[in-house]
């Protein structure tokens, strides 16, 4: 017979599986926008019992991948201009405010670190490898940047703007565009590193509003369809 704590490593496991299934599925485009989601058709979907369906999707929503609706229940996100544009403007602050501290305070340890894993980024973009992992990376990338600066309150916004769902997004926006340079973020480490806070804060805002101006571009072409 299994033990209280063994019990609950086994919750924690399914919970945190149904968590990663469903928020791929949202990112994915398999669970549209306004998709209503019923807690036990995912448990049977997902073969589960519903009670980790339902600390997966108490966890989504923190996310904000998927909202609640009254009488009507839980649906994916549907993002609007509006709220695409309150999330960047407070990733904006957020990541300029790291890219500041980075510049002045980062070891040397860290620096080889965000350098190694910005070369790995790019050579992954360079090749063409799929939008998935790339975004997985570019979210470990911005992460690691935060946790860099020992502040836990700013590890703690990007995930309430829901950085997953924004910068798989944002990924998808730049494919269609023309290829941007071949060592972007390794770029974007070595400027912020320079040992100048101004320039960091420039260069990481740059970096933010290559990616927001064709993500809102997107987001009003297909509203408008």
């Amino acid at each position: 017979m299994q033990s209280v704590a063994q019990q609950g490593a086994v919750f924690q496991t399914a919970a945190e599986k149904a968590y990663e299934i469903i928020s791929k599925k949202i990112m994915k485009g398999e669970y549209e926008p306004g998709m209503r989601l019923v807690r036990r058709q995912l448990a049977q979907e997902l073969g589960v019992s519903p009670i980790p369906i339902l600390e997966a999707m108490k966890r989504l929503e923190q996310d904000g991948l998927i909202e609640y609706k009254a009488h009507w229940g839980s649906i994916v996100t549907i993002p609007t201009v509006e709220r695409v544009m309150d999330m960047f403007a407070f990733r904006e602050a957020i990541e300029c405010q790291v890219a500041r501290i980075l510049a002045t305070k980062a070891t040397e340890e860290q620096k080889k670190a965000l350098r190694s894993l910005a070369e790995e980024l790019d050579v992954l973009r360079f090749e063409g490898t799929e939008t998935e992992k790339i975004t997985q990376l570019h979210i470990r990338f911005h992460v690691m940047m935060a946790e860099c600066t020992g502040f836990s309150s700013l590890i703690t916004g990007l995930q309430k703007i829901n950085f997953t769902w924004l910068l798989f997004n944002a990924v998808q926006s730049r494919r269609a565009r023309p290829a941007i340079q071949r060592y972007w973020h390794v770029t974007l480490i070595d400027n912020i590193l320079d040992q100048d806070p101004d320039k960091a804060e420039k260069v990481m805002r740059d970096h933010i509003y290559d990616s927001y101006y064709p993500f809102i571009e997107d987001l009003k072409n297909s509203s408008s369809k």
